[in-house]
């Protein structure tokens, strides 16, 4: 009975473990039974293309959500910088110029939600609702609510529609150069073990001398310079900055960091994780897609993903706290 007991307790440990995994596996196998034209490589290339932004916002999300805050604000951010870039290509910019102002008002923006949220004693949720809201009333300003064309089409290939040996689209790659860069800062630097350490208590990192608020100003200010890249990503696969792009994109990031078992409640986090959850949502928008599902229904598949990886979150949880015990 004892080895059943162990048996059936290692099952359960390897399904909590892999869970990402095992949907994505399960979600690949119905779609290409149902599709088979959903493996098709030209197919999985343009379902990374159509997930490279998701997935960009989703690596700052899961230092946001470690650290135990959250940001709404992101997908507004990315509209944000969508607009002003085409607004300068349009009045003559130079394209280096146009990038780093981009860049800086980005990081701006983001180094807000986290100044407002620290020095004023607010939780992140609202500060950052209702920079979502100025952020994109900004955009919906700038535009006038309509399409600004990007000029530069060496920009729109960079980061948009250009491909890599005439196969892998520009978006990929960006995908693989932020996971890289994500992976170092959040498990190889002092900076990740930092945010791990102020997630998980935040009160004893304060008193082990790690600079709290400053860290998770920075946080903050990194999720806005990934909401660039994110909103470059987007406006230069629309070819236009457009104030509605992005109104999604931070519920489709936060789905894809809980269901890549990242702690909803801080402390944990998991790189590895978040690329296993966007390409789930990737999964789901192409499959769907592809079955003739309409945009409501997708969104309303979305939702109950959403649910889903909360109690797939608060399960592993529980599991880990009676590891601990």
């Amino acid at each position: 009975m004892k080895s059943h007991a162990k048996f059936g307790r290692i099952v359960v440990d390897l399904l909590i473990k892999y869970t990402t995994v095992l949907i994505l596996v399960v979600l690949v196998a119905v779609f290409a039974i149902m599709k088979p034209i959903f493996l098709d490589p030209r197919n999985l290339m343009n379902m990374l293309k159509q997930t490279s932004y998701v997935a960009v916002t989703a690596f700052a999300a899961t230092f946001i959500i470690t650290l135990g805050g959250l940001d709404i604000s992101v997908g507004s951010t990315s509209a944000v910088v969508g607009v002003v870039l085409a607004m300068q290509l349009r009045g003559g910019v130079a394209i280096p110029l146009a990038l780093l102002a981009v860049v800086v008002l980005s990081a701006c923006l983001g180094w807000f939600n986290g100044f407002v949220s620290v020095k004023g004693g607010i939780a992140p949720f609202l500060v950052t609702l209702a920079t979502m809201n100025i952020f994109r009333g900004l955009a919906m300003t700038l535009s006038n609510g309509r399409p600004i064309p990007i000029v530069a089409k060496n920009v729109t290939n960079v980061f948009g529609n250009g491909m890599l040996f005439g196969r892998i689209p520009a978006p990929v790659i960006i995908i693989l150069v932020m996971f890289i860069l994500t992976y170092y800062l959040f498990n190889k630097s002092k900076f990740g073990f930092y945010v791990r350490c102020i997630g998980g208590n935040e009160e004893a990192a304060r008193v082990a001398g790690i600079p709290v608020g400053r860290i998770k100003i920075i946080v903050y200010t990194i999720g806005g310079l990934y909401a660039c890249i994110a909103g470059l990503i987007l406006a230069s696969l629309m070819n236009a900055g457009m104030s509605d792009l992005g109104s999604t994109l931070a519920l489709d990031a936060i789905a894809a960091v809980i269901l890549g078992g990242t702690a909803i409640t801080g402390g944990y986090g998991t790189v590895w994780g978040t690329l296993g959850g966007t390409l789930i949502m990737g999964a789901l928008n192409n499959g769907l897609s592809l079955l003739g599902a309409q945009t409501q229904q997708q969104i309303l598949v979305k939702g109950i993903v959403i649910i889903l990886a909360v109690l797939m979150s608060n399960l592993i949880n529980k599991q880990r706290e009676k590891e601990r015990h």
